[in-house]
């Protein structure tokens, strides 16, 4: 994702619901419109969240606010708005190199992959104490309002996959991830803000599978004995318009 794409685009990009749809005439896996209602449970809300109804009630006020060139009460409503941002850990991962073998092995064993995933990521969830958000196909977000908890959840949860595709028929599967963090406004299962973006633009275009890639302010919030093996990628590694902190996939 481009660093100027906002959060609201990225909201709609990754709207969840409980259907499988599959458009099969664009070629690439994002072609393909897959959202999967799994019943992941997580914990430890990363914020106090609220409903879209809620936030088009704030909205519409200040449209309104806006067009009757009330400048005072367009502020009072971007001010309560603010207050529903909370610092939060976003971890987004993305599986890679899945387009050309679901084409020749078919959406269920592209399904069956997801599911292998979702095995792994489960129990991991509740060791840590972190929450998903929202699965968007092969995309997880995992939040938390602690990044050292994240930063934990992330690496057990690719040196498990690393394990599986080491397994004699285990699943190969290439799974990237990246974690930021900031203030973040939570509407349902949607997230907002600058933190969501930047865990985007990491996880899903600058990873390579099997990589963690840490934002510098989740690397400088962490105990440094716990990140001896990340190494600082300065601004304009990969193309990236920010640095960022490359980590292997098994150390823990």
């Amino acid at each position: 994702m481009d660093e100027g794409v906002g959060a609201g685009a990225l909201s709609r990009r990754k709207t969840t619901a409980a259907v499988v749809f599959l458009r099969s005439t664009v070629p690439t896996m994002r072609s393909v419109l897959l959202v999967v209602g799994f019943s992941l449970v997580g914990c430890a809300s990363a914020g106090p969240a609220f409903q879209k109804p809620d936030m088009d009630a704030v909205l519409d006020a200040r449209i309104a606010a806006e067009e009757q060139g009330d400048a005072a009460a367009v502020a009072a409503r971007d001010a309560a708005l603010k207050q529903r941002f909370a610092p939060t850990a976003v971890f987004i991962s993305d599986m890679s190199g899945f387009t050309k073998l679901t084409r020749e092995k078919g959406l269920a064993w592209f399904l069956s992959q997801i599911r292998r995933m979702e095995r792994l990521a489960l129990p991991l969830l509740t060791k840590h104490g972190v929450e998903l958000v929202k699965q968007y196909g092969d995309d997880l977000f995992v939040v938390s309002s602690d990044p050292a908890k994240l930063y934990a959840f992330a690496r057990d949860f690719l040196a498990d996959i690393a394990t599986e595709a080491a397994r004699p028929g285990g699943a190969q599967l290439r799974v990237s991830g990246g974690i930021a963090f900031g203030d973040v406004l939570r509407v349902g299962n949607d997230l907002f803000g600058d933190p969501v973006n930047r865990s985007s633009k990491l996880g899903e275009d600058l990873a390579e599978p099997g990589e963690l890639l840490l934002a510098e302010e989740v690397f400088a919030a962490l105990p440094k004995e716990r990140t001896a093996d990340c190494v600082l990628q300065p601004a304009g590694s990969r193309n990236a318009a920010f640095g960022f902190y490359l980590c292997g996939a098994t150390a823990r």
